[in-house]
C-alpha cells in the first residue's frame, strides 16, 4: 500500500523530466491554485526577462489542460511572468494530464529545487509536500504531523510516507521541520513579511511572540540592523518584565546565580520573604 501510494505521488515529479515539447499562447496560461511561491521579485523578473529576450526560454512549463484552450500552470510560473515582460507570444510547455494530487506535489517539488526560495515559500511548498502524503488538506497537515510525532504507531504507513518524500527532499526531516520552522506560517503579517524580505526566521520567531505591532517594529529594525537572536530574546525578556513585575520576579528567582551573587544578610531576607509568601498562599 505505502509503495503504490508514493508510485502515484511521484509520477507528479517525474513529468517534470518527460519530453514532448509543444508551444502554448502565453494568453492561453494561469497560474496554479497550488503555487506555494507568492512572491515574485521585480527585479529578479526583468533579469530574467533579459534573458530571455536574448536566449528565448530555455526550460519548458509543466501544464495541465483545463479545457476550451486553457491551461494551468503547474510548474514555471515566473518563466511565464518573465516572458511576458519580454514580449513573448508563446511559451514552450509540457504538456500533462495531472491530477490535483500530482500537480501539487510537481509545484512543490519545483519550487523547493530553486536556490532563491525565502523560507516562508520552502514551508509552504514543503507542507504541501506532506499534505499529498498524508492525503489532507494543507491547513490540516500541520496538525497532522504533530499527532505522528506524539504517537507514530497511529499509522505507521503515514510515518513511513512521510520519511519517504522528505528523505527524498533533503536537507530536514518531517520531524525537525513540523517543530522548527512550521511556526513561521503562524506570524503576524508584518514579520512575515520581513522574512520574505530576508530576515533569519530564528529571529522572527522570537520577534513574532510580541503582540504589540509598535514594538514588533522596533524589533525588526534592530535585527536587520545586526541584531543577534539571543540579542532579541532578552530585549523581548525586558518588554515582559516590565508589564509583569512579578515575571520578572520569578524569572529571576528561577536562575541560581540570581541568589548566589547576594551577600548571606541579603540572602537570609529573602528566603524570608519568600517563606511569608509561602505562607500566605497556603492560607489562601
Amino acid at each position: 500500500a505505502i509503495g503504490a501510494r508514493l508510485s502515484g505521488l511521484v509520477e507528479g515529479v517525474e513529468a517534470l523530466t518527460q519530453p514532448a515539447v509543444t508551444r502554448v499562447a502565453v494568453q492561453a496560461l494561469q497560474p496554479s491554485t497550488f503555487q506555494p511561491r507568492v512572491h515574485f521579485a521585480p527585479e529578479a523578473l526583468e533579469e530574467l526577462a533579459r534573458s530571455i529576450r536574448e536566449q528565448g526560454v530555455l526550460q519548458p512549463l509543466l501544464v495541465r489542460p483545463l479545457g476550451q484552450e486553457r491551461y494551468e500552470i503547474v510548474a514555471g510560473e515566473r518563466r511565464w511572468r518573465a516572458a511576458q515582460l519580454a514580449g513573448l507570444t508563446e511559451v514552450p510547455v509540457l504538456l500533462r494530464h495531472l491530477t490535483d494530487e500530482q500537480a501539487q506535489l510537481a509545484a512543490a517539488v519545483e519550487n523547493l529545487q530553486r536556490e532563491n526560495l525565502n523560507v516562508i515559500e520552502e514551508v509552504q511548498a514543503r507542507l504541501q509536500v506532506a499534505a499529498s502524503a498524508l492525503g489532507v488538506p494543507p491547513e490540516e497537515a500541520v496538525a497532522r504531523i504533530f499527532a505522528l510525532d506524539r504517537r507514530p504507531q497511529a499509522d505507521p504507513e503515514a510515518v513511513a510516507r512521510l520519511d519517504a518524500l522528505f528523505g527524498a527532499l533533503g536537507r530536514e526531516t518531517w520531524r525537525s521541520f513540523v517543530k522548527n520552522r512550521a511556526a513561521v506560517l503562524n506570524l503576524p503579517e508584518d514579520v512575515q513579511e520581513a522574512v520574505r524580505a530576508g530576515l533569519d526566521y530564528r529571529k522572527a520567531l522570537v520577534v513574532g511572540r510580541v503582540a504589540d505591532a509598535n514594538e514588533r517594529a522596533e524589533l525588526l529594525k534592530a535585527a536587520a540592523e545586526g541584531a543577534t537572536v539571543q540579542a532579541l530574546r532578552e530585549r523581548v525578556a525586558r518588554r515582559q518584565d516590565a508589564a509583569d513585575p512579578l515575571r520578572d520576579v520569578l524569572r529571576r528567582l528561577a536562575n541560581r546565580r540570581t541568589l548566589a551573587t547576594l551577600d548571606a544578610d541579603r540572602r537570609r531576607k529573602v528566603e524570608r520573604l519568600l517563606r511569608q509568601i509561602g505562607e500566605l498562599l497556603d492560607s489562601a
